[in-house]
């Protein structure tokens, strides 16, 4: 059953990151976050490559965290709706590539 990553409240973002060998929660409050930016990939399964999309985030806290596509499918436009909101709400830098 699929999972949600990025959980978005008024001034804080929760996210579960993948790691080596299990997720790790990361709490961000809107200050510690430098930026969010939503950007075209080109994403590796295999031997192919396909388009895709992807959310950076970057802070101060733990550098760049990256969300694809590809993993996030489920729920990858509701992070984009949220995230949007939550930059524009808190200040927070925003930039959308795509």
């Amino acid at each position: 059953m699929a999972q949600r990553h990025i959980l978005v409240d008024k001034t804080e973002l929760v996210l579960n990151v993948e790691g080596k060998k299990k997720f790790e929660v990361v709490n961000l409050t809107y200050d510690q976050i430098v930026r969010v930016q939503f950007d075209k990939i080109k994403d590796r399964f295999l031997f192919l490559q396909n388009d895709s999309e992807a959310i950076t985030i970057v802070s101060s806290k733990r550098g760049s965290i990256i969300f694809k596509k590809s993993k996030e499918k489920s729920f990858f436009e509701d992070y984009k709706k949220g995230l949007e909101k939550f930059c524009k709400d808190n200040n927070v830098t925003f930039t959308n590539n795509l």
